[in-house]
């Protein structure tokens, strides 16, 4: 008889065991689902950029686009170090000035093959215009660097009523202008050199962007203004720089 009731006890447990702990699992509070992932493109308030700086841009042409620079996130201005001989990245924030300097300009001729699989070469009677570019940067603390130098700044326009303690607004567009040791595109064949501008000077600081002001109101009061000739920068004998 007590094996009897053993063996019941044993088939008892063996029966009630997983039914209680079903039980538990459907008693014990369902998990919250994770949250959906954001749309990595989407304007968020973490769109808003602290690194901004008041100044303006100017072009060749007398072009002045005045409001609030910077760079593409996480990233600086690149240029070449002629003393160190190494690539510098620099921040926005720690420059005062950058200005253009015109190494070479001329019209390029446009090649063509002669025939398909030849190595002879026709001239088109096509050109298109090439420029040779370095910077100087003048930092905050009036040291300078000079060299090729690569790069984007982008410019948000402030509004009338707006100063620039109204800092980045993350849904207004932006201009860019692009930094570069060539400037050479065979897409503007057929253009004059006068034709295709380039950045010549950027001031940053609230004094620069109220400076970028007043002379985009005076540049408004001109029409179609044009590229004059390029300054080509003259070096003394034996200047250094960086190879371009």
């Amino acid at each position: 008889m007590k094996v009897f009731n053993k063996v019941l006890l044993f088939f008892l447990i063996a029966v009630l065991l997983p039914v209680s702990a079903s039980a538990q699992k459907k008693a014990a509070p369902a998990k919250e689902e994770p949250k959906a992932l954001s749309n990595p493109l989407s304007r968020r308030d973490s769109d808003v950029r602290e690194d901004t700086m008041p100044g303006y841009i100017e072009l060749s042409n007398g072009e002045v686009h005045a409001g609030l620079l910077y760079i593409t996130r996480d990233k600086r201005l690149e240029m070449y170090d002629v003393e160190l001989k190494r690539q510098r990245t620099i921040p926005i924030h720690k420059i005062a000035k950058i200005e253009c300097n015109v190494e070479q300009e001329w019209m390029e001729k446009v090649w063509r093959f002669k025939e398909l699989a030849s190595d002879e070469k026709m001239y088109t009677g096509e050109t298109y215009p090439c420029r040779i570019f370095t910077y100087t940067l003048v930092f905050d603390d009036d040291r300078t660097l000079e060299g090729p130098m690569s790069g984007i700044i982008f410019v948000q326009k402030l509004k009338e009523g707006e100063d620039t303690s109204v800092g980045h607004i993350p849904e207004r567009d932006a201009e860019r202008f692009y930094f570069h040791k060539r400037q050479a595109e065979k897409t503007d064949i057929g253009k004059k050199l006068s034709e295709i501008h380039y950045t010549v000077l950027v001031k940053i600081g609230e004094d620069a962007y109220k400076e970028g002001l007043r002379k985009a109101e005076a540049f408004g009061n001109k029409k179609n203004a044009s590229t004059p000739p390029a300054k080509i920068k003259v070096r003394k004998e034996g200047e250094k720089r960086a190879k371009i």
